[in-house]
């Protein structure tokens, strides 16, 4: 009953979080099991999107796939921090309690932590859980911040397209946010351009 309740967003946020915390591991098989042929989907040439990083071996098979950055989003879940350093793979941490979203700020530091990847070259791997909901969100606001004229449910399609995810991603308030923030810099970028 406790469970059915997380999964509906029934719960204060403080018992959703220990919740996440209890379920993450005993609910994890049935993640990779309803993931299995689709672990991770690569996005576009700097970003994939995938379930959170603990078979063994992971860490290491995303280093082989030019991954040098993670974007965590598990509150429940700190993820393989001991190979991210032995790999010299930069970790951001950014917990986010399961079945919520990504603050504006969140998701404003993830996409500079991606920029900062993809300007070395590097790729990023940015997950949740099952890399459909809170990860997600991030992708979404990563190609936003690439094509900033794009209609958010556009970018969803790409997403989509590569991997189920939550089908309305574009319409969580810190998203939408996130965008029409990206339009007010863009606006601003053109003023001080004109000025000098």
């Amino acid at each position: 009953a406790v469970y059915i309740a997380f999964q509906k967003h029934l719960l204060p946020h403080s018992a959703a979080r220990l919740v996440a915390k209890i379920f993450f591991w005993p609910t994890m098989p049935i993640t990779l099991l309803s993931r299995y042929n689709k672990l991770r989907s690569l996005i576009d040439e700097t970003v994939i999107l995938g379930v959170a990083p603990i078979l063994p071996g992971y860490p290491k098979e995303l280093y082989d796939m030019g991954v040098r950055g993670v974007v965590n989003l598990c509150d429940e879940y700190a993820g393989p921090k001991k190979a991210y350093k032995e790999l010299g793979m930069k970790h951001h941490y950014i917990p986010t309690v399961d079945h919520t979203e990504p603050s504006v700020s969140d998701l404003r530091s993830a996409v500079e932590f991606i920029d900062t990847i993809r300007k070395a070259n590097g790729k990023v791997y940015i997950h949740c859980k099952a890399g459909h909901g809170r990860s997600a969100a991030v992708v979404l606001a990563w190609l936003a911040s690439q094509n900033p004229s794009a209609e958010l449910k556009d970018l969803q399609m790409l997403i989509s397209a590569a991997r189920r995810v939550r089908k309305t991603l574009y319409l969580q308030p810190g998203v939408i946010k996130f965008h029409a923030g990206l339009g007010e810099s863009t606006a601003k970028d053109t003023d001080n351009a004109r000025k000098n």
